[in-house]
């Protein structure tokens, strides 16, 4: 009888304490309570383990991005980079690093692009330049350097990095949730 009421204890409280691990977000660092928009889920996901990629170097060669996900993404000298589109702020830094992610949006509509470094970043539809709706970043914020928000049409569209001197960056694409 003592081993089944173990075995019982252990059945039912196993998956009590998985779903509890899941479901509990990291707490935040204390500096990145100050947005003013709901960006739990950019900085849940900038904490959760990051899939390296290497940036495309063209529009040809630049890799898929899911979105939802922390990437970490190696950027090649900007030198090496056909941009798809002229940058919406021209940033000349010595050892700029530049490139391109590609990415899907499902349905036409608002997103938000969380990066970890000053990288310039321009959303290109065709050669074209989407213009940013609005942006935020929060002041000592070891998670994210700014959170840049989009009307996205549907259909594949180009992240384009520039003018950064950080050959590394964290990427992460949302949904806007209060749009």
């Amino acid at each position: 009888m003592h081993r089944s009421a173990a075995l019982l204890f252990v059945l039912f409280a196993l998956p009590a304490v998985r779903a509890a691990d899941i479901t509990t977000p990291a707490a935040l660092p204390p500096a990145c309570s100050g947005f003013q928009w709901d960006v739990q889920r950019e900085l849940t996901l900038l904490q959760a383990p990051a899939l390296a990629v290497a940036a495309g170097a063209t529009a040809q060669t630049a890799p898929t991005l899911a979105l939802e996900r922390h990437y970490r993404v190696q950027l090649p000298a900007q030198d090496q980079v056909r941009l798809a589109a002229r940058p919406g702020k021209p940033m000349l830094e010595d050892a700029a690093r530049a490139g391109l992610l590609a990415f899907d949006v499902p349905r036409a509509g608002d997103y938000r692009i969380a990066i970890t470094s000053g990288h310039w970043l321009d959303v290109v539809d065709a050669g074209r330049v989407i213009p940013s709706r609005d942006f935020q970043g929060q002041r000592g914020c070891p998670l994210v350097h700014k959170i840049v928000a989009y009307r996205l049409p549907a259909g594949r569209l180009l992240l384009q990095l520039a003018g950064g001197a950080d050959a590394e960056v964290g990427v992460v694409i949302v949904p806007a949730a209060d749009g």
